[in-house]
Order: C-alpha cells, then structure tokens, then sequence
C-alpha cells in the first residue's frame, strides 16, 4: 500500500500549537446578572404574596346632614307630593305642617273607593250642616222672643205695682175720711148719705186692688204657661241640635280617618329652619324616602351612610371612608375623606318584614334585600377645594362613600379557587 502524503509544512505546525497550547474559559456576566435579576423578581413575588394584603371596597349611598341640630324628615308611605307650604329657609314651628302628600288610592272597577266614601259622607256632612245651622236659627229666634215676652211681662207687672201702690194710698186716705165722717156723724156735723158715698168710694178702691190682683196673678200665668211651652219646644229643638251635631262629629271623624288614608301630612318635629327640600309638587316618592331636612344649617355637617349588611362586617369606630360628593365630582375636584365615628347596632330595616309586605314570592328580590345600617362619618374637612375657592359642603347634599370590606393576603386570594375546587371535591 502507498503511504498517504504528509502534510503541508504550515498545517503541521497548527496542529502542534493546537495539541500543545493552554485553554482559556471566559464567564457570559450578562446570563449571570439575568439570573439574579429574575431570581429577586421571584423572591419579591413570593414575599408579596405572603405579606401583601389586598383590601376590597364597597360603595354606598348617603347623605350630608348636622352634627347637631339637625333633623331629617322622610316620607311615611308611597305616593305623590300634593302641596308644599314651606319654602327652603323659612322658620317653622312645631307640628306645622310642611307639605302634603296623597297616597295611592285601592280601586274597585276602576271607581276609587276611599273617594267615593268620602264624597257620600261629605254630602250627609252638607245636609247636616244646614240642618244644624236651621235648628240653631229657629232656637236664637225663640230664645229672643222668650226674652222679649219676659221683658214686656216684667215692664207690665212693674206698672200694675205701680198701680196698685197708688190704689192703696188712694184706699188708705179713703178709709181716714171715712173715719172721720164717722166721727162728724156722731157730732151732728155730717149727714148719713155722705157717710155712705165715702164709704163705697173706699169699697171701690179696694174693688180696683182685687181686680188690678187678679189681672196681675192671670198674666204671671198666661206667661209662665207660654213660657213653659217655648221651653219644652227648646229643648225639644235642642236635643235634636244636639243629636245633629254628634252625627256631624261621626261624619267628620269618619272623614278624617278617610282622609288619613288617602293622604299623609309631613310636619316639623320640632322648632327650626328648613334646610333642604327635595321634592316639588307632583313628585313620585317612595316610603323612607327624604323630602326635606330640617334644622340649623350653621352646624357642622355630619355624612350619614346607609350601609347593606354585605359591607358593614368589617366597618369599625375610627376607620377611615373615602367620600365622593356628588356636588363635587371626584374626577374633577378630588376625593374627601372622613372618619367613622357612630355605627347603629340595630338595622333600619329588616330584611325579613321587607319580604313579607312585598308579597311578590320573588326569592331573587327576596334575596337582594339586605339590613340596612346607619354610619355616621366626621368629614375632615367642612369645605371642598373647587377652583381655587373652599367651597362649603351645604346640608343635605348627597354623596357615595367606599368602606373598606375585607382585608387579605394575596396568596389567600390566589389559593381560594384551589380551596374551592377541594371543597367541592
């Protein structure tokens, strides 16, 4: 066999330096820097999980009263705002009526049955006004003319006393010149038939007494009888005077009580200036809903919340609210913050007579209903920075606020659908 060629001269003392030579190893620093880089993310992700909490918010409705002095006025029943007497800053005084508002009437075939009451009894109240008003007039007309009869009866007895004490004196001189007659008689100075003439002119004097006794003692009874008979009438009249008007007072208690149904009267607990008005005549409202806020508009503003049981678990005394007036929109003015400083411990409304007025059977209704709480919140501030001037919050203005609801760790987040499908499992 031919031996290969050898090699050129140059390859030959490549390959020397190569079998010969040392061999250098250099370190990528850009994969080790990226290790550590990605490692730190890691370890800051993990301790992030574990340490980091996430909080979780609920927005609820509410409203801007007073700290003091401040009283909110609500509709007691659904219906429709029929008159307000009262203007935004007018003084009223307890029990005053503010407005009025009339209640959804029940119909039968499409015939209002409180009204049709009421109309039928508004008419009987008619009748018996104008009766009443008939026997009223005819017992002031005989209570004149009894008055009348006594006072010309007591003007004619005082005449005939006055008569009859003339007569006597005319009869007590008469019967002194009979004695004295006498006595001439038996002197010889006087005649028989004068003795005679004096003495029937006394008997006619005292004839005149007798008959001015009887005319007198006749009329005492003509008008005592006349009188007893204008009496017995009276009272006849009076006593159905009086049967008209209790059946009058009925009939007004009936429409009273007719008229509470069908309508309802907002009135001022107490002394004090209107604040706010929310409603106009002619507005739809809504039982519990706020019509108008009473009260010192110079205290210091108070935010009242309504807060569903879903959010009011983790709200606590000093916890901190974000507050979103509407008055001031937050996108453009900012947010507010306040601090709680009242929870009530009973709810507004229970959930459960809710669901029983409703009536519907409608479980998903039923099953939105929730209690509802009152939170009071101390604004930190009484004024909102609105285009470089402090605009004061005005009472009765309204807002939403965000209650922290729960607090947890973001692993406890990233675990609960595990949990869930274990749970499940």
């Amino acid at each position: 066999m031919s031996e290969p060629a050898a090699p050129p001269p140059a390859e030959a003392s490549f390959r020397r330096r190569r079998l010969t030579g040392a061999v250098h190893l250099q370190h990528d620093r850009g994969s080790v820097w990226m290790a550590w880089f990605f490692g730190a993310i890691i370890v800051v992700i993990v301790a992030s999980l574990f340490l980091g909490r996430l909080a979780r918010s609920e927005a609820v409705r509410g409203y801007v009263s007073a700290a003091s002095g401040l009283t909110r006025l609500d509709a007691q029943a659904a219906g429709i705002v029929r008159e307000i007497t009262v203007k935004q800053g007018d003084t009223v005084r307890r029990g005053e009526r503010l407005m009025q508002v009339q209640l959804r009437e029940q119909t039968t075939g499409g015939v209002s049955t409180v009204g049709a009451t009421l109309r039928s009894l508004q008419e009987r109240r008619t009748g018996l006004a104008a009766e009443e008003a008939r026997l009223s007039a005819y017992l002031d007309s005989t209570r004149g003319d009894r008055d009348e009869t006594e006072r010309n009866v007591t003007a004619v007895l005082r005449a005939l006393d006055e008569q009859e004490r003339t007569l006597k004196e005319g009869l007590k001189q008469q019967e002194e010149m009979v004695a004295r007659v006498e006595a001439y008689l038996r002197q010889g100075y006087a005649t028989r038939e004068t003795l005679n003439g004096q003495r029937r002119a006394a008997l006619d004097y005292a004839r005149q007494i007798a008959e001015l006794r009887a005319r007198r003692a006749e009329l005492r009874q003509s008008t005592s009888e006349r009188l007893r008979a204008q009496r017995t009438g009276d009272t006849e009249k009076a006593a159905q005077l009086a049967t008209t008007r209790n059946e009058l007072s009925a009939i007004e208690a009936q429409i009273t009580a007719l008229g509470a149904q069908s309508r309802i009267d907002v009135v001022a607990p107490t002394d004090g200036q209107v604040a706010g008005l929310y409603v106009q005549p002619g507005d739809s409202v809504t039982a519990d809903q706020v019509v108008a806020i009473l009260g010192d508009t110079r205290a210091d503003p108070l935010v009242v919340l309504e807060v569903p049981a879903r959010a009011i678990g983790l709200a606590k005394v000093g916890q901190e609210v974000v507050l979103k007036y509407d008055a001031f929109p937050f996108k453009t003015f900012g947010i507010a913050k306040g601090t709680i400083a009242v929870i009530s411990g009973t709810p507004l409304r229970n959930p459960m007579l809710a669901s029983a007025e409703d009536g519907t059977g409608d479980a998903a209704a039923a099953a939105a209903r929730q209690s509802v709480y009152r939170v009071e919140v101390r604004p930190d501030s009484r004024t909102m920075r609105a285009y470089g001037i402090d605009e004061p919050i005005r009472i009765g203005s309204t807002l939403s606020a965000d209650i922290v609801v729960e607090r947890r760790r973001l692993i406890d987040w990233m675990l609960d659908p595990i949990r869930a499908m274990r749970g499940r499992g």
